[in-house]
């Protein structure tokens, strides 16, 4: 009688070890499916794709001895960024968009001005536009909100954040 419980025992040991073995068998085909902004990158130009859950990129370009800066990281789908610099003078922007469906649109003409922008949440447009020299626009968004600014002239300052 014990040999019989003890076959039974064994039997059942091993049931429940093909059940988790069937259970656990796709979590190892599921977490093979991850991957990285550095995958979804060739080159320097930054695509948006339904895969997209991170991309981060930054980029220096020297023109007339001046460097113009631009750093951008998004985390989310559907996010844009539309970046003209049109000056060959020191420009900075910087741009991070945290969420889905933000929208930035960034033009610089002049010397030296400076953009930080952090989008968080989803839905969030910004527009700037600098023409001259020196301008700052520091901006914080979280969800639905909307910015427009045109820094036209010198030495200006815009702080705003929008909750």
């Amino acid at each position: 009688m014990n040999a019989i419980n003890k076959n039974n025992n064994k039997r059942k040991i091993q049931k429940k070890q093909l059940n988790i073995a069937l259970f656990t068998a796709p979590l190892f085909i599921i977490s093979s499916f991850f991957c990285h902004s550095e995958d979804l990158i060739s080159g320097t130009d930054l695509q948006d794709s339904p895969l997209s859950l991170s991309l981060t990129t930054s980029l220096a370009v020297t023109i007339n001895n001046s460097i113009q800066h631009l750093t951008i990281n998004q985390y989310g789908i559907k996010n844009t960024v539309m970046v003209n610099q049109a000056a060959d003078m020191v420009n900075d922007i910087n741009i991070i968009q945290n969420g889905m469906h933000n929208q930035a649109n960034v033009v610089q003409s002049g010397a030296n001005n400076t953009v930080n922008l952090l989008q968080q949440g989803d839905g969030n447009l910004v527009d700037v536009i600098q023409e001259g020299d020196t301008n700052i626009a520091n901006i914080k968004q979280t969800g639905e909100q909307t910015f427009i600014v045109h820094q036209i002239g010198n030495e200006m300052l815009v702080n705003i954040t929008q909750y």
